[in-house]
């Protein structure tokens, strides 16, 4: 609640508004849905179960999330706000595949 109150749910990496994209999602018709995100050039969930919940009941979980800026694995995890930032979730996938190569 904290860290929307400060960034909204705004990708802090490539600027989308996440959680925008959320609301507009949610409002459309699960047979709308897919067509939305692939405008949005949304990276989909890889298995048909995911999508399949991501198309049927959205949740702003799976638009952004808070991530840490100094990794948990590097001290960041007892860090405060400041160490928090929001990512969409490609960004925040991206970021931890980063991490861990």
């Amino acid at each position: 609640e904290q860290l929307f109150a400060l960034e909204g749910g705004i990708c802090q990496k490539c600027n989308l508004d996440a959680h925008s994209l959320y609301v507009r999602i949610s409002a459309l018709q699960p047979a709308e849905r897919l067509s939305a995100l692939c405008n949005a050039n949304w990276a989909l969930p890889k298995t048909s179960t995911a999508l399949d919940r991501l198309l049927q009941s959205p949740k702003e979980g799976d638009f952004w999330e808070a991530d840490h800026i100094v990794p948990v694995a590097e001290g960041g995890g007892g860090c405060g706000l400041d160490n928090l930032q929001t990512l969409c979730k490609p960004c925040h996938k991206a970021e931890t595949a980063r991490l861990r190569s």
